[in-house]
């Protein structure tokens, strides 16, 4: 085979291999979702302290991308990722076996940290690798196989929580891992010239360039928004379905299936739509569906109306596959000769901020369809002043 030709075949084995890796950072918070409820009442421990096994997950997964945002572009990014899902695995393997609330939190700890890996290769190989109007549909794949975590993994979860119980999803967790570990382990070449490899001062110097960076700042904030406004049904829905309305854990798993294919389907119309808008036009109507999801939220009162809930809550998630793709593409694509530290910044900061909200959101009392949608609005306007940014700094 000629070598144009390996070399085409092989960039579209990193197409799908990034998003598969992508996916385990999909999945990691939204598989074990259905079984809050449950694993609160085996360690006796409030639903607050349950939702704060996502909070840490987050954190973990913050320091997780700095991390290994410094391994990926000093040590390459094969080694990055294999380390990486061997310690998803094990942290996957301790939550199985966990005895205590604490074990948990720990499993959870290390399952985040791993994950940063995932998220900081997945970027990294694209970026090295695929350029021109390639790289942004690989990207929209990234998000494609991250929204698949929602789409599927709650729906899976609900149903091996009914059946076997919440340990059995954490052994899903570890199958899961070994089969993406040993795809990129044996398929996986180093993408990262030995001349580009940078020492860990001057990936400090680095980092420092891009934070600077007003637009990279303005595409994160709306990230963040994006990226904390998909997590939400999956922090309260649990306890609204499960503990207020008495539905079970598969109906909540059915639910976020729902919400989990409307993202899907919106990144998939998105990215049929990237030779015909440009990427500021696809974002106005992400924010424009992200404004009417509100509404409808809103339009349920004083009460869970669940039939305004979930239908505002759909179009919220469309609005994401919209916002989220198309920020990333703008934050990523500013800093190609940074890739492993452009990628590792951008997942600490938006996860930094999604831990904050979501500590937030679990301190507050959600107990009316208003509520619901106040969070909405209020992650809405931080998403408008992400763009007002992107649209500030130029194009």
């Amino acid at each position: 085979m000629q070598p144009a030709k390996r070399s085409a075949r092989y960039e579209s084995f990193l197409i799908f291999l990034a998003p598969l890796i992508n996916s385990v950072a999909g999945i990691a918070i939204d598989l074990y979702a259905p079984s809050l409820p449950a694993i609160g009442r085996e360690f006796s421990v409030s639903a607050e302290m349950m939702q704060n096994t996502i909070s840490i997950t987050l954190i973990s997964y913050a320091v997780g991308q700095i991390f290994f945002g410094f391994m990926a572009d000093a040590r390459g990014r094969r080694p990055s990722i294999i380390f990486g899902l061997s310690v998803f695995v094990a942290g996957s393997l301790l939550a199985v076996v966990a005895t205590s609330i604490e074990t948990l939190m720990f499993a959870r700890a290390l399952q985040g940290f791993a994950i940063g890996a995932c998220q900081v290769v997945a970027r990294a190989v694209l970026v090295d690798t695929v350029k021109g109007d390639r790289f942004h549909v690989a990207i929209i794949y990234l998000s494609v196989a991250f929204g698949l975590g929602p789409v599927i993994a709650p729906f899976i979860g609900g149903h091996i929580e009914e059946n076997l119980g919440w340990r059995w999803n954490f052994a899903l967790y570890a199958v899961y891992g070994v089969a993406v570990l040993a795809t990129a382990f044996f398929g996986l070449r180093e993408t990262l010239a030995s001349t580009a490899r940078r020492s860990i001062g001057t990936t400090l110097k680095g980092y420092l360039s891009i934070i600077v960076h007003p637009r990279f700042l303005a595409a994160v904030t709306l990230l963040s928004a994006s990226f904390t406004t998909f997590l939400i049904w999956n922090v309260i829905g649990p306890y609204i379905l499960q503990d207020r309305l008495g539905h079970g854990p598969a109906f909540f798993g059915t639910t976020a299936l729902m919400v989990g294919v409307a993202y899907l389907g919106a990144t998939l119309v998105n990215r049929a739509l990237v030779s015909t808008f440009d990427n500021q036009t696809r974002l106005i109507g992400g924010l424009a569906l992200f404004a009417i999801g509100t509404i409808v939220t809103a339009l349920g009162g004083a009460s869970i109306q669940l039939p305004f809930v979930l239908s505002g809550t759909i179009i919220v998630a469309c609005a994401q596959g919209f916002i989220f793709s198309n920020s990333m593409s703008v934050s990523m694509s500013l800093f190609p000769d940074r890739a492993g530290a452009a990628a590792s910044l951008q997942g600490c900061l938006m996860l930094v901020g999604g831990s904050i909200a979501t500590v937030i959101i679990n301190s507050l009392p959600i107990t009316s369809s208003l509520s619901i949608s106040t969070i909405f609005a209020a992650l809405m306007i931080v998403a408008f002043v992400g763009y007002a940014g992107i649209r500030r700094t130029g194009s």
